[in-house]
């Protein structure tokens, strides 16, 4: 996620269209990153304080690795930490943000069809946002709950 908004931060359009909170062009660009189409995401930014993203056409790497027909829990971390991600955009301009922690609840396995993710923001403290994300299934029904915490202003990475 972190390489994702990295580059878009400096992709000098991208940097217009975040500072002109231009949020159809945001998402499209990042529903065609490589990562976003491998794992078949689309964003949603009609209401960015509720980005949305969603996979609707699951293939075979999607689904459990032991011959289950449910979405394999990594999928669903990524496509988590991803939309939960997506709550740091409106604070872009503050410079670079990553995923510093995510807690993940699977309430109950995703069925093998489409799912979303919805995520919001429900704290920013200083250079740390607070969000959480739920899972829902085709039916609308939450499965995985999630919290997270995004580091903003990432200026320089400490080594």
């Amino acid at each position: 996620m972190e390489n994702v908004l990295a580059e878009t931060r400096t992709s000098g359009n991208m940097a217009d269209h975040l500072a002109n909170e231009d949020w159809k062009k945001v998402a499209d660009y990042l529903s065609s990153t490589e990562f976003a189409t491998h794992l078949g995401i689309s964003v949603n930014l009609d209401n960015p304080d509720h980005p949305k993203c969603e996979v609707s056409n699951i293939q075979p790497f999607h689904l459990g690795g032991i011959g289950q027909e449910f979405v394999n829990g990594g999928i669903i971390s990524a496509v988590l930490d991803f939309t939960l991600g997506l709550t740091g955009l409106k604070y872009s301009r503050m410079g670079k943000f990553a995923t510093r922690s995510l807690n993940i609840d699977i309430a109950r396995p995703v069925e093998n069809s489409r799912f979303y993710v919805i995520a919001k923001c429900n704290r920013k403290i200083a250079n740390n946002v607070f969000s959480e994300a739920t899972v829902f299934d085709s039916s609308d029904e939450p499965c995985v709950y999630a919290t997270g915490m995004l580091r903003v202003g990432i200026k320089k990475i400490q080594r």
